[in-house]
């Protein structure tokens, strides 16, 4: 994703995300969990973006629901940046590509969303329905969006699965992984946190970074800690 919405990772895990003790119950103590991949062809349209009140913008986000309608299209998830009431995610379940695509080009749409008062950069994409797992991303009012680019996404898929009791034991909880429609090298993962601190000390460390490079991560990794909404 490359777009101001996200950050780099070393310098985001500088920042302070919300993890409750509600949150940290839900640590896996049993046999770690492997994102497997959905049974279906539906597909997930993402947008990224600041407002100006998100009051507004949630009454006409409200408001659209007739023209997501009419593609097929319903809320998934809509997240908040962690200490960023402004910046809004969300994903949006969608029957197709096809029907994705349609709702982003949808005049409707960008009437509405300028009246929703969204300024500045937009991040939009159409993800694979991907892997997931059998944790229900509701049990996780914090998480960790986190975007970037492999040269090969099958071989670095298998060291990520070989590192998901770390990533568990750290505080990350694996809910989604996908890349766009037609791209697999863009990998995109949304995380439930569950323990902050272990957490920061996990993303920071030597062996992770290694880890990454092994398995053909390009560049530095985007991510941003959101919560879900008010």
């Amino acid at each position: 994703m490359r777009n101001a919405l996200f950050l780099f990772l070393p310098a985001l895990f500088l920042m302070a995300s919300c993890a409750s003790e509600e949150e940290a119950s839900q640590l896996p103590v049993n046999e770690p969990t492997v994102a497997t991949a959905a049974a279906d062809t539906s597909v997930f349209v993402v947008f990224g973006h600041e407002v100006k009140d998100y009051d507004l913008w949630k009454k006409v986000h409200a408001d659209m629901d007739v023209v997501r309608q009419e593609w097929g299209i319903t809320d998934s998830y809509i997240m908040q940046g962690a200490e960023e009431d402004s910046v809004v995610w969300m994903m949006m379940h969608a029957p197709g590509p096809a029907a994705a695509h349609g709702f982003m080009v949808d005049p409707n749409l960008a009437r509405l969303m300028e009246t929703e008062g969204v300024e500045g950069e937009i991040y939009r994409a159409v993800l694979a329905s991907g892997y997931t797992n059998s944790f229900d991303p509701a049990d996780f009012k914090g998480r960790v969006i986190v975007q970037h680019e492999v040269r090969d996404f099958d071989a670095w898929k298998r060291v990520f699965d070989g590192h998901v009791g770390s990533r568990e034991r750290a505080g990350l909880i694996d809910l989604y992984v996908s890349y766009p429609v037609g791209d697999t090298t863009d990998v995109h993962m949304m995380f439930g946190v569950t323990d902050e601190p272990t957490l920061i000390e996990y993303m920071s460390s030597a062996p992770l970074r290694a880890a990454m490079r092994l398995s053909g991560v390009v560049g530095e990794p985007r991510a941003y800690f959101v919560r879900t909404a008010d």
